[in-house]
């Protein structure tokens, strides 16, 4: 892995397979605590699998932004779940779908990311209408039956990206509040078959994405 350096005004999203060999699972295993490793417990066994690699690759990439070892760093969350480091001022964030992990830093400003795996989205509408603005719905319902679900994606990784970025969360009942107006976001597909988006305050920063290698 490359040496690890974070520029102001710099946005990087780190992209990852949560699919990985025995091995590389049992050596992220070890660096998680022991409140991680009993989260983990409670989950049914594919999701705790990715999640126990999700987290070991999020100690990784910190430990090398902020030259503490892995296991000793110590994470607080806000009332939303969002993670934080106790000891370093550094702002990330981490989304997951299916098997890929994306893992967003950024040195100077708040940040959100969310991914999607591409698939077909059960009682579309009626989701839409719980989580998303009147405007986006209408938009949805004019959109042709073969494209709609790419579009609904598309609004749901902006939506709680932009969310995440402000610590809040789509299912945390913070649904119906409205997104900070100096959030600015950028979809991108990180992989073929998934769709990202990334948000973070102000407009002047740019995305870097980064591929770990498997």
């Amino acid at each position: 892995m490359p040496s690890l350096e974070l520029m102001t005004e710099e946005v990087q999203v780190w992209v990852a397979s949560l699919e990985v060999a025995d091995a590389r699972y049992n050596e992220l295993s070890r660096i998680l605590s022991g409140e991680e490793k009993g989260r983990a417990e409670g989950m049914v066994p594919i999701l705790a699998r990715r999640f126990v690699v999700a987290r070991g690759i999020l100690r990784t990439l910190l430990s090398g932004f902020t030259g503490t070892a892995a296991t000793k760093l110590n994470f607080t969350y806000g009332t939303s779940g969002k993670p934080s480091l106790a000891d370093h001022d550094i702002h990330f964030n981490i989304s997951h779908s299916a098997e890929l992990g994306l893992f967003a830093f950024a040195p100077d400003r708040p940040v959100g990311v969310d991914v999607e795996n591409e698939r077909p989205v059960r009682r579309l509408l009626d989701v839409a209408q719980r989580f998303m603005s009147e405007d986006e719905i209408r938009s949805l319902a004019a959109t042709a039956p073969g494209s709609r679900d790419a579009a609904f994606l598309k609004s749901w990784v902006v939506r709680e990206a932009r969310l995440k970025a402000e610590g809040k969360g789509v299912w945390s009942g913070s649904e119906g509040a409205k997104s900070r107006p100096d959030l600015t976001h950028k979809l991108f597909a990180p992989r073929p078959g998934y769709i990202a988006a990334v948000a973070a305050t102000d407009s002047d920063w740019r995305l870097y994405t980064c591929a770990m290698k498997e």
